[in-house]
């Protein structure tokens, strides 16, 4: 009688283990299958595959998208706790070797710990000073600078509404502009939106470089001009100043236009009747 009670014992908790296993395969074996009509067993509540952490990537953006599985998939917080723990890959998997089992087990605890080594929250002061000492940068372009404000917004202010992210993220930008100029104009502009307040200091640096242009053409036509009668002012003053050209005489011949070492005449050759005489 005890032995079939011990038997009876053992079958319940063999059972239970058993029950136990099969979840647990459930869980690690069928978030590896794609949900593709025919490929899921039948009853089966998993219809997508979470991606898989490495560490390298955006841990807010890899959360949200393995939560959006687990969603959709119905998992349990014992489910999601191994199918994340199953998703990590490369350096991301030391996080293992610091937790307990039962920390490893426990989702929240496993999202708290990744949180704290991959998480931004918080670097979140870190970005606050970043945001408030940026200056657009001397060889920096208004594209550049706008995308980078718009990034350390989104990172100092994770959670803060769109509104009041677009308010700061303008303010940010008008502050930390290189051009005082282009701050007044905005200024006066009252952009609501961070992309607004780009397109209008892109129109006032182009209408900014057309009007100092304009008196550098009018100045060279300027010169175009004035140029003929400046060399006629040269010339004549040239005309004025310079001696008058002399002629040049022979005192051999007395003829203009050579001198005695370049005469004919000393080079012709007397005559035998000259040469007598």
């Amino acid at each position: 009688m005890e032995l079939n009670n011990v038997r009876m014992e053992l079958d319940e908790k063999l059972e239970v283990k058993i029950r136990e296993i099969n979840s647990k395969l459930t869980a690690v074996n069928l978030p590896m299958m794609l949900a593709e009509p025919g490929t899921m067993p039948e009853g089966s509540r998993v219809r997508m595959k979470p991606p898989q952490f490495d560490g390298k990537t955006s841990w807010t953006n890899y959360i949200r998208q393995f939560e959006a599985a687990a969603k959709a998939n119905g998992w349990l917080p014992e489910e999601k706790a191994t199918a994340l723990t199953l998703a990590l890959r490369g350096d991301a998997t030391d996080i293992l070797q610091t937790l307990s089992p039962n920390e490893q087990e426990d989702y929240e605890a496993l999202v708290k710990h990744l949180e704290l080594r991959y998480g931004q929250t918080h670097l979140e002061h870190v970005y606050h000073s970043q945001l408030k000492n940026r200056c657009q940068k001397s060889n920096e372009t208004l594209q550049e600078f706008e995308a980078d404000i718009a990034r350390l917004v989104r990172l100092a202010y994770p959670a803060t509404p769109t509104t009041v992210m677009e308010r700061l993220a303008v303010q940010a930008f008008l502050d930390g502009l290189r051009d005082n100029e282009t701050r007044q104009a905005l200024t006066l502009a009252r952009p609501s939106q961070l992309v607004d307040a780009l397109a209008r200091a892109l129109e006032f640096e182009a209408a900014k470089q057309s009007c100092r242009s304009q008196p550098r053409i009018r100045r060279v036509e300027e010169e175009k001009e004035e140029e003929p009668s400046i060399i006629e002012a040269i010339r004549r003053v040239l005309k004025e100043n310079l001696p008058e050209k002399k002629e040049i005489r022979c005192w051999r011949c007395g003829k203009l236009g050579h001198i005695r070492s370049h005469c004919r005449k000393s080079q012709e050759v007397p005559t035998s009747s000259q040469s007598e005489n």
